[in-house]
């Protein structure tokens, strides 16, 4: 059978095969412990189907909202307060190493490959440095030695400053870890709680893996909400990945904007 456009479904499955090798051997290069690799795989195989956008794979818990509106390409949600598990780091703002290329899905899954298959450049990437330590947070590595379901999206907070950016990403914690959720061992890991907020939220496909990519999206979001400017707060922008890397087609990310006075997204430490 053929799907998305002529990209026969082996052809996928053959791509999804090299590339759960390669992400493997990038990370495995890290000292990760075997239960934490062994996890780190079949998140990478459950999260590689090809669903609609949004249609989170497997049982994976989402962070709750309520979509309030639905306008012209974009949509007004509500999102409660929630605890997740979060990690910032401050960095000078990368280069974009994205070619145009020809804009297809086949030209950023091969950019996507190539960039992951430099071992070096990988490990040395903020981004990877900070979902590996939420990874290993929720894979066990805390004082409970809880281990804690993966869940969608993974939300960061986007502060650009002076040729640097300040980042926050995190992990939503499960309902049935967020009443008690077990206490980080890394110093760098956090227990955060948000404020009930309201956004503006734009979706968009392809890979964002890299600052540049999402830094461009919300920069076409904020030209679209121009109208309305007096209601949004432009920065710090907020971004949320739905898929692993493993998938291919269809893929979920988002660029969000705080509504003025829609609640204050400030996350505040707390200390359970």
């Amino acid at each position: 059978g053929e799907v998305n456009g002529g990209v026969s479904i082996q052809t996928q499955g053959s791509m999804k095969g090299a590339i759960a090798l390669l992400l493997l051997g990038v990370v495995a290069s890290s000292p990760v412990p075997q239960p934490q690799l062994g996890a780190l795989k079949s998140l990478l195989e459950s999260l590689s189907g090809d669903d609609n956008p949004g249609e989170v794979n497997g049982d994976y818990q989402q962070v709750p909202y309520e979509t309030i509106q639905k306008l012209n390409g974009y949509e007004e949600r509500r999102y409660p307060g929630v605890k997740w598990a979060c990690t910032e780091a401050t960095y000078d703002i990368e280069e974009n190493d994205e070619e145009e290329g020809d804009g297809s899905d086949e030209w950023s899954i091969m950019k996507m490959m190539q960039r992951m298959t430099n071992k070096k450049s990988w490990k040395k990437k903020p981004e990877n440095q900070m979902f590996m330590k939420l990874f290993r947070y929720i894979s066990g590595v805390n004082k409970e030695r809880q281990e804690i379901e993966m869940t969608v999206p993974v939300l960061s907070k986007m502060t650009p400053m002076d040729g640097k950016m300040n980042k926050q990403m995190c992990f939503y914690l499960t309902k049935e870890a967020q009443k008690n959720p077990p206490q980080p061992e890394d110093p760098a890991v956090k227990i955060e709680e948000n404020k009930e907020m309201v956004v503006f939220v734009k979706q968009f496909g392809g890979y964002a893996m890299q600052d540049a990519t999402w830094a461009k999206e919300a920069l076409k979001f904020s030209e679209e909400l121009a109208d309305r400017a007096d209601e949004v707060e432009f920065a710090p922008y907020f971004t949320a990945g739905y898929d692993s890397p493993m998938k291919f087609w269809n893929r979920r990310n988002e660029v969000m904007f705080l509504k003025k006075n829609g609640a204050d997204a400030d996350t505040e430490q707390t200390n359970v």
